[in-house]
């Protein structure tokens, strides 16, 4: 499978570009006078400058706080996970969701956080302890907010 692309806007190339390539890691690809491209961890991901942000504040809830419906990000190793975690930290960075484990004790169980870039678009990071229960559920627990729980859970 070849990388992924994604095109989002953003309201301010130069707060774009710091926040990308200074927290996030990204190094730029092309770029015009209206938009960015960034090597997000090997995927294209493409800043647009645009007028007016789209409102996507009509979203659900997330273990509790409002995260926009529009979001995006990567799922990552379990140590990379925590060093990129441990690198925010670092730089005082604000989380939306601060880092976390969500579903502890289920199939679904997962290392995860979200930050929003200048514009306001929501990222997410995650990670497993195990990458084969990234799509994983338990059986006729499918629907079961987690996958359903698991008999062995994780050992970190």
């Amino acid at each position: 499978m070849r990388p992924f692309h994604l095109a989002f806007p953003v309201n301010n190339l130069i707060d774009t570009e710091r926040f990308y390539v200074d927290i996030i890691g990204c190094s730029i690809g092309r770029r015009t006078p209206t938009s960015i491209n960034f090597n997000f961890h090997g995927h294209q991901i493409v800043a647009h400058l645009v007028e007016q942000m789209p409102d996507n504040t009509n979203g659900g809830q997330i273990d509790g706080k409002q995260v926009p419906p529009f979001h995006f990000g990567l799922v990552m190793e379990w140590q990379q996970w925590h060093q990129f975690r441990d690198n925010l930290e670092h730089q005082d960075v604000n989380f939306r969701l601060k880092p976390h484990i969500r579903y502890p004790g289920k199939i679904g169980e997962q290392a995860t956080m979200f930050l929003d870039d200048p514009s306001g678009n929501s990222l997410e990071f995650k990670s497993f302890f195990d990458d084969s229960r990234l799509f994983a559920t338990v059986a006729g627990m499918e629907s079961e907010i987690g996958g359903g729980k698991i008999n062995h859970p994780n050992t970190q």
